[in-house]
């Protein structure tokens, strides 16, 4: 059952990227009117041609967040900073943290009836080895400077606070999403693009973390406006893989299944250590930042049993998102 009231007009902020960008689609497929809140410089390849009302500015901007909101009776919350590394990552902490609280607070004053926020699998503390973790688990990664991770985390405690303070507001926590209209790509992407080249090397380390397919992520976030509850959180995630169990996924769809060599931790952090060095150098982003690396080692296991009992979510195979993502890829010229 949805609720009595069901949305008119929503405003999806980050709606021109990967997740956004299917926020909006799930929204415009019930008949609800979409506004997204994009920068100015910001691409619209994700939603170019769909039936959307782009207005600019900047999370940042109280003003900005306020003149977003008007009208709006719900609000998706997903535009934020998504970095696994960054040389100076205070961008990532301003945009996240006081971002979400200028939007929150602007929901706030202009009497919007409900918002969903998207916070992040990493906002969550990871379980004891060979349990799964849930929407209840501590944070834990105090340990590991991570910043989107904290910056994350921080901004689902804001979220509650305001929850708290009596604004409707249901998060979203989802594992590492992947599918169709990647443009940036991802990491996740990166490695489907490698595989595809060849490119890919035959190594992998110890660890593990959660994967969701991105269309399956943005399909929760809409359930949690219909029948989520004020102040819940709702993990939205699908796939818990050892790093090996990814890369053979991949594999298999991609038709070049091979045989991988396990790299000792130490060998492996030598040479992400050395990734960085470089990176720090050329201003290139490494191919897997330290910070990433050290939390993944510990594998990151998630139950979506919340979702899926009180939201009705449901999930699609890895296969299925893999396959989709490659031909999304395909027809968009990054690979031939």
């Amino acid at each position: 059952m949805r609720y009595k009231d069901p949305m008119k007009n929503a405003l999806v902020t980050g709606g021109c990227g990967f997740l956004g960008s299917s926020i909006v689609r799930a929204l415009l497929d019930r008949g609800v009117k979409v506004r997204i809140l994009a920068l100015p410089s910001e691409p619209t390849k994700n939603v170019d041609g769909l039936d959307v009302e782009i207005v600019h500015g900047n999370v940042l901007s109280p003003q900005d967040c306020l003149k977003a909101v008007e009208g709006m009776d719900t609000v998706f919350h997903a535009a934020a900073i998504y970095k696994a590394w960054m040389p100076d990552p205070t961008a990532m902490y301003e945009v996240n943290d006081m971002g979400t609280f200028h939007m929150l607070e602007a929901c706030r004053r202009a009497g919007v009836e409900k918002v969903v926020y998207t916070a992040s699998i990493v906002a969550i503390g990871r379980p004891p080895e060979g349990t799964l973790a849930d929407e209840r688990t501590p944070y834990d990664a105090w340990d590991i400077d991570f910043p989107y991770s904290r910056a994350k985390y921080h901004s689902r405690r804001i979220a509650d606070a305001f929850a708290m303070w009596g604004l409707d507001v249901r998060i979203v926590c989802p594992g590492i999403v992947f599918g169709p209209r990647d443009i940036g790509p991802t990491p996740s992407g990166k490695l489907i693009l490698e595989t595809l080249k060849g490119e890919a090397p035959p190594i992998y380390v110890d660890g593990g973390a959660t994967y969701v397919d991105v269309r399956d992520a943005a399909e929760v976030h809409v359930l949690a406006a219909e029948r989520g509850k004020p102040g819940e959180t709702y993990v939205a995630t699908a796939h818990n893989l050892d790093n090996i169990g990814l890369l053979r996924a991949i594999g298999r769809v991609v038709g070049k299944e091979r045989k991988y060599v396990r790299v000792p931790v130490p060998v492996a952090r030598a040479l992400i250590q050395l990734g960085e060095v470089q990176a720090k150098k050329t201003g290139v982003e490494p191919q897997l930042s330290r910070v990433f690396f050290e939390y993944s080692l510990k594998p990151s296991f998630y139950s979506n049993e919340k979702s899926v009992r009180e939201l009705g979510a449901s999930y699609r195979p890895i296969e299925e998102t893999i396959r989709d993502a490659i031909a999304w890829f395909r027809e968009n010229g990054y690979v031939s």
